[in-house]
């Protein structure tokens, strides 16, 4: 925010000026000149979550920005004020929402892109197409884009991104008779689509027949994008964009609802797995309990902070490494495409801030590949650009530099308003059948009948 010189006051020194003659004049030309070139624009900044990068990035941005404005001969020097949200991500979004009303709201604010079609739809930020065209921007890996389109608008600017890898323990694999070369080349095969989604599960059904893992797969305990990624494995269209209407694609969450109805009934998830907490998740993949685990390339950063492991607590990226693998959700079909799914982080700019060319400017700026390289390595996620891709520092790193390949073959979940909904029915639909509580074909009616009653003309159904 602009600091602005009292009217008062000013008054006050041009009134001296005119009794005082020239020489005082220019000397109150001189202050107000002073007064222009300390002119200081404050740029409020918001994330929330534990990486902090994501805005304190934008503070270092800010430095190159000033040097280019005093290049210019512009007489302003930003500074960014950062806000680091704690509490729930609904608290975050109803946090922003009371800001903005009260015109006090952050003027970028960072967030996950499915906000995207609420936040555009009520106005709370602006298109942000010429920001995409900025050069800092050409060689964004073409499919993020896709995740914060909305309404044939861009509205978003990605920061980072992530994959969610189907985790494999190569311990298992090897008491299972498997070579090193076996293991290793796996995520090839699944990529290829010759190892299925069906030799999954039945690799996973002989490690626990033979005793060597507790269950065979394990999934996230509470609601979240992970369930989605499986529904578009089985073809699943998630929304329509002509219509901006989400989509019950009933054939695909058949399928969708009959694999972990399936899972259940093998005894290959836990019984109470959907009321596990996340430490015990992690507890059972770090020990060894399970031989896949669907995860997220950041679990890897979880897995260094606590004390997971019963004897080791914390283990490193290259203590994962060694004993697990990492690979792509392999296609339902033989020979089809494997996939997963990305949740990019991304900045949006407020509708109503003061200075949103210089905003959209930082946001430029902050995609210098070694800040995002750094941010990426710290935490554990993926870049946006290709050339923070090949920065050394991330080129190196044992995990990330070879799971970017996995963008080629990511998914995202709808912007579109109400999805929060649906991917709550869709997920006590799934906790349902595991529990054995409804058939798979009763949750698929139920779910159908709640959606229709939840969301109305947003949703399309696909019979």
């Amino acid at each position: 925010m602009k600091k602005m010189v009292p009217a008062v006051l000013l008054s006050t020194v041009l009134g001296v000026g005119l009794l005082s003659g020239c020489g005082n004049q220019d000397k109150g030309a001189n202050a107000n000149a002073n007064a222009k070139a300390n002119e200081v624009v404050v740029i409020k900044a918001q994330t929330a979550g534990a990486e902090k990068t994501r805005v304190d990035n934008l503070v270092k941005a800010a430095a190159q920005l000033n040097a280019e404005l005093k290049k210019e001969g512009k007489n302003t020097t930003v500074q960014v004020e950062t806000n680091d949200f704690q509490g729930s991500w609904d608290d975050y979004a109803k946090q922003f929402m009371l800001s903005f009303k009260a015109k006090k709201e952050a003027d970028i604010y960072a967030t996950g892109h499915d906000n995207i079609g609420w936040l555009a739809d009520g106005h709370y930020i602006q298109p942000l197409d010429d920001v995409k065209k900025d050069k800092a921007y050409s060689d964004v890996f073409p499919t993020l884009w896709k995740s914060v389109t909305y309404k044939n608008h861009t509205y978003g600017i990605p920061q980072d991104t992530e994959v969610r890898p189907v985790f494999y323990n190569k311990d298992v694999l090897k008491q299972l008779g498997w070579s090193d070369d076996q293991i290793n080349s796996l995520p090839e095969k699944v990529k290829k689509g010759e190892f299925t989604l069906d030799d999954m599960t039945k690799l996973a059904e002989e490690a626990k027949a033979k005793g060597f893992v507790q269950y065979g797969v394990i999934h996230r305990p509470v609601d979240g994008p992970d369930f989605q990624e499986m529904a578009y494995d089985f073809g699943a269209k998630l929304y329509d964009a002509k219509e901006n209407k989400l989509v019950l694609d009933k054939k695909a969450v058949a399928k969708q609802l009959n694999y972990f109805y399936d899972l259940a009934q093998k005894k290959l998830i836990p019984d109470n797995l959907t009321s596990m907490d996340w430490p015990s998740i992690h507890k059972t993949v770090v020990n060894g309990k399970s031989l896949f685990f669907y995860g997220g390339i950041w679990n890897v950063f979880n897995w260094s902070q606590d004390n997971f492991h019963d004897k080791l607590g914390k283990v490193d990226a290259k203590w994962v490494n060694d004993h697990f693998g990492m690979m792509l959700i392999p296609a339902a079909d033989k020979g089809g495409k494997a996939v997963t799914l990305s949740h990019p982080f991304v900045y949006t700019i407020s509708s109503q801030s003061k200075h949103p060319e210089l905003a959209k400017r930082l946001v430029e700026l902050v995609a210098d590949p070694k800040l995002q390289a750094a941010h990426d390595v710290s935490t554990t996620h993926l870049p946006v650009t290709k050339k923070a891709s090949e920065e050394p520092t991330f080129k190196n790193d044992i995990t990330l530099g070879k799971t970017t390949y996995m963008l080629d073959y990511t998914t995202f979940l709808p912007n579109a308003q109400g999805f929060p909904t649906y991917s709550k029915v869709i997920f006590s639909a799934i906790q349902a059948v595991e529990l054995g509580k409804k058939t798979p074909e009763a949750a698929l009616k139920d779910a159908e009948t709640e959606l229709k009653s939840s969301l109305g003309d947003k949703l399309k159904v696909i019979e």
